[in-house]
């Protein structure tokens, strides 16, 4: 992906935290993608943010389930303050 600076791989919800902690504490990251099954570790850390950066994004994991509509409309809403319906 052009533009991606560094990447980090979590083991566990401990380690996703750790990592979330780090990433949002620097200014110059302004897109966090994560794959869902690290979302759901960090989720009470993205909903506590009063940040509105960086964008925290949930991407569906390898062989994943397909990924919920509803969180990204939430990000958009909570970023920009737009609130998305998707039919």
């Amino acid at each position: 992906m052009t533009g991606v600076s560094s990447s980090y791989a979590a083991r566990d919800q401990e380690e996703a935290e750790k990592v979330f902690r780090r990433v949002t504490s620097d200014d110059t990251i302004s897109l966090v993608m994560v794959t869902e099954p690290v979302y759901e570790w960090i989720r009470p850390l993205v909903e506590r943010s009063k940040k509105e950066f960086p964008l925290v994004v949930s991407i569906p994991a390898k062989g994943g389930a397909k990924s919920e509509v509803d969180t990204l409309a939430q990000l958009i809403k909570r970023t920009v303050g737009i609130d998305l319906k998707v039919k």
